[in-house]
């Protein structure tokens, strides 16, 4: 809520004509009877000027106003002038107005200016900066205006200059800048900056918000960084929704005293990843709470499952009331824990010796549950420099293999309420259980074995009714010294993590090394996706980062319709059918990135032929790689596909088959169509479409309503590949495109306009969502080049020559095109003017006549193109036409012009039809 302006008089002026219309007659400047009225300050510039939040307007944004104090004037202090003593001004001010509601009057009006008085309860802050030395009274020339507070000003000024404060006290106060170092300083250090956040956490000021980015101020430091705040993604739904966000960041943090908890520093961007607190509350927390954003995929395998479980708490809050983001969320009533009684479940997640994660046969959501009565050792967090307790790897061993998959009953013994620290924190419940297998108490079995202590529960606590049965169990394994009752030190089992490893190189040595082995025995650790785990080998004692060799999930992109829903459920029949499940694993290669392809068995059974015959995941080959279970992987995939099962479903369009994607290989072809060519870059690269088609007219017409806000901007992160919906400059109307590349963190992005063939950059604010509807029309316009020939590119000497030339004889005019084959997304033509079907008279034989194309060496010309061209190419070689006129002749490949951004030809960029 916003603080609304209140009038309530202050003073009161009377006279046969207005005050406010005397002021005008006499000075020609607005003024205005002083009234109080309230506001909040969302910003202290100076010394002397403060920036308000008013009502909010109509367009349920909060009206601004900069305020300056009435005759009264501190040292300036702005981005590129600072006065001596203008930061103490600020802080003076800042002190005690920041982030507060405070009582202000509006004595005069000065062009864009308003000039007023401040309180703070009872007291003047004019009057109080005076009696710093920290302003000095002045009279504007123009309005020659006086407050009614003026000669308490004068006095309070006189009485600084006796003092000798402040700026008063002569040259002393010369040096009293801030001069704050910036990331353009020469002394900037953001590496001793990290040092000291990694100790502790460092006090600061915000200084500015500007696109989720804060400006901080620290102090100990003399520095202003920028800071982004983890954790969290914060989607801009419309320009509307972004606008309140800022609204409420700065609402929540400008001119605030803050803390910074480091969390990382990107090198890339330069930006401090922290947490930000301002009064002891989260910034994170506050943003969450209140709808304005959610929580990270990346924050469980970054800062472990305790800062996971606070974060998601936080974010429950917004959701199960509907606010901002999640106005149309839907809360799952089946996502409750299961806090009493005894229910049939299946082991999905074994965590420590003492907890499990366990999926009720009757449905809803996993549930976590601690054995009652029962402590194994802990196991450590790396992200915290946490390492395990001894034995605590055992532990969680023995209880991996004795319940993982297995069908348990569960018999809820009690729960705690775990409160939080903080107002706006969910509590958590925790929730203690005994486990049964066949009829064998599990935790029973955790203690006999030495893995386990009993817990022995307080006078006051609840307990599991088998504690008798614990404690003897525990007697035993005291008498026989087992596990964690032995004597002496116990060593604790540590596992190399290869996959942490930075240097790919290394892990593909490592790779050469696991390749003597036919097979690996080891265990899924981690289900990352779909297709990808981190895996614990187990003669190697290592962990390695695995993805399935032959197959492709959908990856998680939201910007994709479908993509998300079934990536997700990828994830799940990964986790339900190979997390911590023993494994054996066939090592093909190692990636640039270090990843490992193999292929992977679980109990015999080939992991990737289930998620095919499941119909989550397709086929996938990269360049010559051969795939050993290829044929298997085709068979399966093709029952999915006959099923319509999954990604097969009809229901999204397949990443592998987008509008305007790679394919992979060569493909001979018999067809031919009509042609346009709609876009040229150079002789070897341009597209053409088919003029008889409806399809295109339809899509344009789609998108002449296509509304912006509807379907909102590309998530990050934005990939290569992905449609979306875009303007083109030229006219201003949206079209179909995909990302051809990433312009690094600029946020801009080169996109393909598929449907003609034409690209342009854009920045990613401007990049929307596609509509389904569209997303399964295919592309438009076909890149082609001239079947069998090598043509001069345009940085050949005779490429220019060659590209008007081409142009002259293609463009707009009616063309037929033989298509001869398609080498990866290229198209092999021929193209004949309409109704001209003699090889000689082709435009791929105009080009070889005038020299500036030669017959392919690297490709096998049929028998009736060698007859009809073959003489017109020597023709040419013995006139010297074209390419024939230098030594060199032709050395280039048709690919050469296709990262040409300086070549424009006059492509028909975008076709209106009329």
């Amino acid at each position: 809520c916003f603080f609304f302006f209140s009038s309530r008089r202050r003073h009161t002026r009377c006279s046969g004509v207005s005050w406010a219309r005397r002021c005008v007659q006499e000075t020609g400047i607005i003024m205005a009877a002083p009234s109080t009225k309230s506001g909040f300050v969302k910003r202290v510039l100076s010394g002397s000027s403060i920036i308000l939040f008013g009502p909010v307007g109509p367009d349920g944004l909060p009206k601004e106003k900069t305020l300056y104090l009435c005759n009264v004037s501190a040292p300036r202090f702005t981005e590129s002038i600072e006065e001596p003593l203008g930061y103490k001004a600020r802080e003076f001010l800042r002190s005690r107005v920041a982030g507060k509601t405070i009582e202000f009057t509006t004595e005069y009006k000065q062009t864009t200016r308003e000039f007023g008085r401040i309180f703070v309860g009872k007291d003047d802050l004019g009057t109080l900066l005076l009696e710093e030395g920290l302003g000095k009274v002045f009279v504007d020339v123009e309005t020659r205006y006086k407050c009614s507070n003026f000669e308490t000003y004068q006095n309070a000024e006189s009485q600084a200059k006796k003092d000798k404060k402040g700026i008063w006290a002569g040259e002393a106060t010369q040096s009293e800048v801030r001069s704050a170092i910036t990331s353009q300083s020469p002394t900037y250090n953001p590496e001793a900056i990290v040092e000291a956040l990694k100790k502790e956490d460092l006090d600061g000021i915000v200084e500015a918000y500007v696109s989720g980015v804060y400006q901080v101020y620290l102090p100990t430091h003399n520095t202003i960084i920028n800071v982004a705040l983890p954790f969290i993604q914060t989607p801009i739904l419309n320009q509307k929704h972004g606008q309140l966000l800022r609204v409420f960041s700065e609402r929540a943090t400008l001119s605030r005293d803050v803390k910074l908890h480091f969390v990382s520093f990107n090198q890339q961007s330069g930006q401090f990843v922290c947490e930000i607190k301002v009064g002891g509350t989260s910034m994170v927390n506050e943003l969450l709470t209140n709808g304005w954003a959610k929580v990270s995929q990346t924050v469980l395998t970054e800062s472990g499952p305790e800062k996971f479980k606070e974060l998601k708490a936080a974010q429950e809050v917004a959701q199960n009331k509907g606010l901002r983001i999640w106005s149309e969320y839907k809360v799952n009533k089946s996502t409750k824990k299961i806090t009493t009684g005894i229910f049939e479940a299946r082991v999905v997640e074994v965590h420590s010796g003492d907890s499990a994660t366990v999926q009720a046969i009757s449905g809803g959501e996993p549930q976590r549950v601690f054995f009652a009565n029962v402590r194994a050792p802990a196991m450590g967090n790396p992200k915290k420099g946490e390492v395990d307790k001894p034995l605590a790897f055992e532990a969680k061993e023995y209880a991996r293999k004795l319940l993982i998959g297995r069908k348990v009953r569960v018999e809820i013994e009690y729960s705690r309420e775990i409160p939080s620290k903080q107002e706006n924190e969910v509590s958590m419940t925790l929730v203690f259980a005994t486990l049964w297998v066949e009829d064998k108490n599990v935790s029973e079995q955790i203690v006999l074995n030495g893995f386990a202590k009993v817990n022995v529960p307080r006078v006051d606590e609840e307990f599991t009714k088998y504690l008798q049965q614990l404690t003897e169990a525990e007697e035993v394994a005291k008498k026989q010294k087992k596990g964690v009752h032995q004597p002496g030190d116990i060593p604790v089992h540590r596992v190399n993590d290869i996959s942490s490893q930075k240097n790919p190189q290394k892990i593909k040595q490592f790779t050469e090394f696991l390749k003597d082995e036919k097979k690996l025995s080891g265990v899924i650790d981690v289900v990352l996706s779909g297709q990808r785990f981190k895996v614990r080998l187990t003669t190697q004692n290592c962990y390695i980062i695995v993805n399935i060799h032959g197959i492709r999930c959908l990856p998680n992109d939201k910007n994709i319709p479908g993509y998300e829903k079934f990536s997700n459920e990828a994830l799940k029949f990964s986790k339900e059918q190979f997390l911590q499940r023993d494994c054996e694993i066939e090592v093909e290669h190692c990636d640039n990135r270090g990843i490992i392809h193999a292929n992977v068995f679980i109990q015999k059974k080939n992991a990737a032929a289930l998620l095919l015959e499941a119909g989550l995941a397709h086929v996938h080959t990269v360049g010559k790689a051969t795939v050993k279970h290829i044929d298997i992987y085709r068979t399966v995939e093709g029952a999915a596909r006959a099923d319509k099962k999954g990604i097969w479903s009809g229901k999204v369009q397949l990443d592998f088959t987008a509008p305007g994607k790679k394919s992979a290989g060569y493909k001979t072809l018999s067809q031919n169509q009509r042609a346009l060519v709609s876009e040229i870059a150079d002789a070897t690269s341009f597209y053409i479409q088919d003029p008889t088609s409806k399809q295109l007219g339809e899509i344009e017409e789609l998108l002449s309503e296509f509304d912006e806000d509807k379907f909102g901007r590309l998530e990050p992160p934005i990939k290569v590949g992905t449609p979306c919906v875009t303007q083109f400059s030229g006219d201003g109307q949206y079209y179909r495109s995909k990302i051809t590349k990433l312009h690094g963190a600029q946020d801009k992005y080169k996109v393909e306009f598929f449907d003609y063939g034409n690209s342009e950059d854009k920045e990613g604010k401007s990049l929307r969502k596609m509509p389904p509807q569209l997303i399964n029309l295919e592309a438009q316009a076909k890149h082609c080049r001239l079947a069998y020939l090598k043509v001069a590119p345009y940085d050949h000497d005779a490429g220019e020559d060659a590209a008007n030339y081409f142009r002259e004889i293609t463009w707009e005019r009616k063309l037929q095109a033989d298509l001869e084959y398609l080498d990866n997304d290229t198209y092999g033509i021929l193209l004949y003017p309409i109704g001209q079907g003699d090889l000689t008279k082709s435009i791929n034989a105009l080009m070889i006549a005038n020299g500036f194309a030669r017959i392919s060496s690297d490709e096998e010309l049929p028998e009736k193109y060698e007859a009809a061209w073959r003489p017109l190419e020597e023709q040419a070689k013995q006139k010297g036409l074209g390419i024939w006129k230098y030594e060199d002749c032709l050395l280039y490949t048709s690919d050469a012009a296709d990262d040409l951004l300086c070549v424009d030809l006059g492509g028909r960029r975008i076709i209106k039809k009329k």
